[in-house]
């Protein structure tokens, strides 16, 4: 499974779309054949039914005639003078005279029941019997089996007494044949049984519907007994059993489906007997398979066209695509500068015109940013260049200020040895090595010593306070952050309040995730209009403004990117508060990179 999913990954789209709308296709034409077929099906099996229930109806009908038969000619023997005095006869006293009339009877009977193999009567008192038949008594096995025969036999209407069997019991051949038992009754006196009228015969009703050809053309019929016992069958192994539905017969017709079958059953006229057929599925709808067969090959064509068609139709609607596709291979390569050729543009269609259009706009776009990157990556580099630029000139100022600071030392000057120490420890963190990255406590100390050199300028009308935890002393930050922003401060706001002190003061926080360096002041301030100008123009590069404000707050944009920097407001103290937003991890892995290439270098 993961195999083919994986291969299915690999293709293109155009591939892909082939795929599903070919089995969409297959997959409808076996939706629309299984409803087909299912509705075919069931309009053969509605047909099927109802015409084999109407000659079940038919079949029931002719054998309740033959049944009605058996009765009336039972009924008119039974009663026949020379039967009534066999059976009524004393056993001491029997005349020879009545046991020919017997004989006249049974055989009158032989003649007019041409189907009828042989008869006797049996009588109650002594169980004596008068046999006649076409064979003889013991081909008959007619003492042997009468007796079980007859309790094995089945009533056929309660009210009469009359019995039926449909077995082997008699004939050595193993001949299935259909025995009928009627009790004789005395004419006068209907309360006493005086004996049973015995007729065995040949039953052609029985054989037509137990035909072997119908239960190999998927059609079975049997008859059952009220009870759903087996009577009749050709299965000659189910005679005698209970057919497993049997409690679900039961009025005159009906029919119902069990274990794959279709049970249809009909009753014989007023008798205890139903009259069953059992038939498959595959019987049902046997005579469309002709129909089905077409069907198929009709709808496997039509899914073959249409499935070549489509995608015949898909190659031609994703062939601008795969110019796209095509083109973006090339971007692939580095070569930006490839377009889709705007003649064929115009003779797609609106969706893969747009398509194309974009992919341009999109090339141009990338060029144009591409271009932007390089620019911005200029002005990185030309910042990296001043600072360099600016790093050799402190190199000599410091160790001549240096040699300064000790002569003034010499000649005990206090005054100048400040001053020159201040400006020479001011050009030293300038340098500091190189690193772009430095403690908040270096950078500090870089604005304390150009606050001495100021003081010392400006009469000590400036003052400073820092408001540092302890813990963010070892805060890394941009090397020259605070410094441009406190000499902004000077120069544009308390300078300009003509000799009167001002204060600058330093706080920092952090959240855990980003930090803030806040410089405020006491100066002159800005207006609204002042202060939203300068938030807006402040990430405007200009190489002119070395470490200015600009520079400062494009430094920290291009380290880390927006939304980091300075944002300028006002403050209660009428000046104006600088915020330095700086993210902490991102330091800290500048100032490890910085690190390594210190120790490479």
């Amino acid at each position: 499974m993961l195999t083919c999913m994986k291969k299915l990954n690999n293709w293109n789209f155009e591939k892909k779309m082939r795929m599903v709308v070919s089995l969409a296709i297959s997959g409808t034409s076996i939706l629309v054949l299984f409803i087909f077929l299912l509705m075919e099906m069931i309009y053969v099996t509605e047909q099927t039914s109802d015409t084999i229930e109407s000659q079940t109806r038919i079949i029931s009908s002719n054998y309740d005639e033959t049944l009605e038969q058996y009765w009336n000619f039972s009924v008119a023997l039974v009663i026949n003078d020379a039967i009534q005095n066999y059976c009524s006869a004393p056993a001491d006293d029997l005349p020879d005279s009545v046991a020919e009339e017997v004989n006249t009877e049974l055989t009158n009977m032989l003649n007019i029941q041409n189907n009828l193999n042989f008869s006797a009567v049996i009588r109650d008192e002594d169980g004596k019997y008068y046999y006649k038949g076409n064979t003889s008594l013991t081909d008959a096995q007619f003492e042997a089996g009468y007796k079980e025969d007859y309790g094995n036999s089945i009533l056929m209407r309660g009210e009469s007494g009359m019995r039926l069997s449909y077995n082997d019991a008699y004939y050595r051949s193993g001949e299935y044949t259909l025995t009928l038992y009627y009790p004789v009754y005395s004419t006068t006196n209907m309360v006493n049984q005086m004996g049973i009228l015995v007729m065995n015969m040949d039953d052609s009703f029985l054989d037509s519907i137990l035909s072997e050809r119908q239960r190999e053309m998927g059609n079975e019929m049997f008859l059952i007994d009220a009870g759903g016992t087996v009577i009749a069958d050709n299965d000659t192994s189910c005679l005698g059993n209970e057919v497993p539905y049997g409690s679900r017969i039961g009025g005159d017709s009906g029919e119902f489906w069990n274990a794959g079958k279709l049970i249809q059953y009909q009753r014989i006229g007023n008798w205890s007997y139903y009259l069953v057929n059992e038939i498959t599925l595959t019987a049902l709808v046997r005579g469309s398979f002709g129909t089905i067969g077409m069907l198929l090959i009709f709808i496997a064509l039509i899914t073959l066209g249409a499935i070549w068609v489509i995608r015949k139709l898909i190659r031609q609607f994703y062939r601008p695509i795969n110019k796209v596709v095509n083109t973006m291979e090339a971007v692939e390569e580095g070569r930006l500068d490839v377009r889709i050729d705007s003649d064929k543009i115009r003779e797609s269609d609106p969706d893969s015109r747009k398509l194309a259009e974009g992919f341009n706009s999109m090339m141009d776009e990338i060029n144009l940013l591409m271009n932007q990157v390089k620019e911005e990556q200029h002005q990185m580099e030309q910042i990296r260049f001043n600072a360099l630029q600016s790093q050799i000139k402190p190199h000599f100022l410091y160790n001549a200020l240096e040699c300064i600071h000790w002569q003034a030392v010499a000649d005990g000057n206090r005054k100048i040895s400040v001053l020159v120490k201040a400006l020479a420890q001011y050009y030293r963190i300038c340098l500091s090595k190189g690193k772009e990255i430095i403690p908040l406590d270096l950078e500090l100390e870089h604005v304390k010593a150009y606050m001495t050199i100021q003081q010392m300028r400006y009469g000590d009308i400036i003052e400073m306070e820092l408001h540092i935890p302890d813990e963010l002393y070892t805060l890394r930050i941009p090397k020259m952050t605070l410094q441009p922003l406190v000499e902004n401060s000077i120069y544009h706001g308390i300078r300009v309040k003509e000799g009167k002190k001002g204060k600058v003061e330093i706080t920092a926080k952090t959240d855990g995730r980003d930090a803030w360096i806040i410089v405020s002041d006491s100066g002159t301030g800005m207006g609204k209009s002042e202060i939203e100008e300068m938030n807006r123009s402040i990430s405007v590069h200009d190489d002119s403004f070395g470490y200015g404000v600009r520079n400062v707050n494009k430094r920290i944009e291009l380290m880390f990117g927006r939304p980091y920097g300075l944002r300028f407001t006002g403050n209660e103290n009428g000046g104006v508060t600088v915020i330095v937003r700086l993210p902490l991890q991102k330091i800290q892995d500048e100032n490890e990179k910085q690190t390594g290439e210190m120790q490479d270098v």
